[in-house]
């Protein structure tokens, strides 16, 4: 009785305090003193390990702490719940009723002459138990079968969520490092400008170059100090980009280390193509949507046909009037639908063209897929083209770098050719990095299509 008024108290202090009048201003700062508290908190965490993030603790990061994840976490918990939900159709249905009635005086029925006979007491006291359990019922069976499909999808989309979120993240940290390298090689076309700068300004003051000549070179200069402030900006961007994936503080500045664990799929294209249509999530998810569609057939059929039920009930009345105080009912319902205006024959038409489209659409997931896979291999193939093409030019440069270096030695190249070769080798150095890290993103690419992308352990616990 105590927690029972206990409960009431607080149900009805809920409910004078949900009358009150929300004051937006004091609400919002709240809500973001809690969220700036609790992100730091959690960036904290995060990068408390003083040292560069690799690939694959950037995903870890990302798949313990992205919010697309755990929203996703909660809708396989909601589909699990109306299965649970579901699964009570099959449970007795048991209802308790007590009624107490107490009147002024007991009720009586009049005789001749004025003379009466009481027929009640005046104080009644009523209790019921009565119970109800389905015995026929075709479309509590289907409609179960319907909603364990459901939570089977949700387990599902969860698990491809993380997919997704990993390959976003690994797209973003070979962005990052991308954006690193070209740094380094900006710098150093900034500093030969600066030094061609130098002698043209020189060769100007002897008058050995005209104006026109010295603007060109300050133009190239400025251009320079642009291209490396702007690709800094990039970079600024790109490392908030990842933080956001990885479920973190965008501001923060952890520090990249380069990694390269991805390895492309084995096997040709048709091992690829049949790979993606047995393991990609997405077909799973449509296998999943055609059985429900295919149990909502069932459910429309099953309307057809008539739903029995059996019930119990025990009665007792404190009226001592009565003979018989205690009561006792047993028997069955049943009930059935005779065609509300065809609706139950449209209904179960409606269902199978319902059926029919998610048929369809299987197909067109498959077909999507396989373009997908064709795609990824295509798009492989040509990052490892473009990074031998890279590498033959790193190898070329860094002859063309050896050459002029003995030149310079001797004497018979200026230092502002000799930063320009030195610029050009670097360029040459990025570029081939940068095929290196877009030939992991195609091969991450693929990876996802074939229904494999992320290093870490699953998590396979949603609940």
């Amino acid at each position: 009785m105590r927690k029972y008024l206990s409960f009431s108290l607080a149900s009805l202090l809920f409910l004078v305090s949900g009358c009150a009048t929300l004051d937006g201003i004091l609400d919002r700062q709240a809500n973001t003193e809690s969220f700036m508290s609790e992100l730091e908190e959690r960036t904290a965490m995060a990068l408390k390990e003083d040292t560069p993030l690799d690939l694959d603790r950037c995903i870890a990061i990302a798949l313990e702490n992205n919010l697309d994840i755990k929203a996703a976490d909660l809708n396989a918990r909601l589909a699990k719940l109306n299965r649970r939900i579901a699964f009570a159709n099959f449970l007795p249905e048991v209802t308790l009723q007590y009624t107490s009635t107490e009147l002024n005086k007991a009720p009586a029925s009049s005789m001749i002459a004025g003379l009466s006979t009481t027929v009640q007491d005046r104080i009644v006291r009523e209790t019921a138990v009565q119970a109800q359990m389905p015995i026929f019922a075709p479309a509590t069976w289907f409609l179960f079968a319907a909603h364990k499909r459901g939570e089977e999808i949700g387990a599902i989309a969860a698990d491809y969520t993380r997919q997704m979120i990993a390959l976003q993240v690994t797209g973003l940290y070979f962005q990052c490092l991308a954006t690193q390298e070209s740094q380094r090689t900006l710098e150093a076309q900034r500093a030969a400008a600066a030094a061609l700068v130098s002698e043209v300004e020189a060769y100007h003051g002897e008058g050995m170059v005209t104006d026109a000549d010295l603007a060109q070179v300050r133009l190239l200069l400025l251009a320079r100090e642009n291209a490396l402030e702007s690709n800094a900006r990039a970079r600024e961007r790109n490392l908030a980009d990842l933080l956001t994936a990885m479920g973190i503080e965008p501001t923060a500045e952890p520090s990249l280390e380069a990694s390269h664990p991805l390895k492309a799929p084995a096997g040709e294209l048709e091992d690829w193509i049949l790979e993606a249509l047995m393991n990609n999530p997405r077909l799973a998810i449509a296998d999943r949507q055609v059985a429900i569609e295919r149990e909502k057939v069932r459910i429309a059929i099953a309307d057809f046909l008539p739903m029995l039920a059996g019930f119990a009930g025990r009665s007792h009345t404190s009226n001592s009037f009565m003979t018989y105080p205690y009561a006792t009912a047993f028997g069955f319902t049943g009930l059935m639908t005779i065609f509300n205006g065809f609706a139950n024959i449209n209904e179960y038409r409606a269902a199978r063209v319902e059926e029919e489209q998610a048929f369809l659409s299987r197909e067109q997931e498959s077909l999507a897929m396989m373009l997908e896979v064709v795609r990824a291999h295509s798009n492989l193939a040509d990052a490892r083209s473009i990074l031998r093409l890279a590498d033959a030019a790193v190898e070329a440069e860094k002859l063309m770098l050896k050459e002029r270096t003995s030149k310079m030695r001797e004497g018979l190249l200026r230092p502002s050719e000799m930063l320009d070769t030195v610029a050009k080798h670097d360029a040459a150095e990025v570029n081939a990095a940068n095929a290196r890290y877009q030939e992991q993103v195609m091969a991450a690419i693929a990876r996802n299509v074939l229904g494999a992308s992320y290093l870490a352990k699953k998590d396979e616990d949603h609940e």
